[in-house]
């Protein structure tokens, strides 16, 4: 299944991409030293939180776009989640603004009563926590623009 949500940021490329190069700890929320952090969603106001452990890649960056590779994976229960494997991508968007994108696959577990339980409500899930990633990510990497 593919995920993605998209935000865009009121500086510029130069910017906002060189954060984006520094050691992940400055702009993937919560990161501690073992790589490990928290994600999920709000849910009515409630946060629904997971520990994954993050891997992210090496940047590969141009004067228009920066990119990195992403994956991540809850810590426990390890089966009953699913990995997810993407990128965390900057664009530029015009002059002085940035688009943010992350995206993502991941495959559904415990076999085909996963794939029925994704399509009823564990996509949403997955979208929910994406997009709470990403506006996250974003606005770490607008307060490093701005300073």
């Amino acid at each position: 299944m593919y995920v993605q949500h998209t935000v865009h940021i009121k500086h510029p490329i130069k910017l906002v991409s060189a954060t984006l190069l520094k050691g992940p700890s400055e702009w993937f929320p919560g990161l501690d030293d073992k790589n490990v952090s928290t994600i999920g969603l709000h849910v009515a106001g409630v946060p629904v939180r997971k520990k994954v452990e993050v891997a992210i890649g090496q940047a590969v960056k141009t004067s228009t776009w920066a990119v990195r590779p992403i994956t991540w994976k809850a810590t426990f229960p390890v089966k009953l989640f699913p990995e997810m494997t993407g990128k965390i991508e900057l664009t530029a968007s015009g002059k002085d603004e940035t688009r943010l994108t992350v995206s993502g696959m991941y495959e559904p577990p415990l076999g085909k009563l996963g794939g029925q339980l994704d399509e009823a409500m564990m996509h949403n899930i997955a979208e929910g926590t994406v997009k709470e990633l990403a506006e996250s990510i974003a606005q770490r990497l607008a307060k490093a623009a701005a300073s």
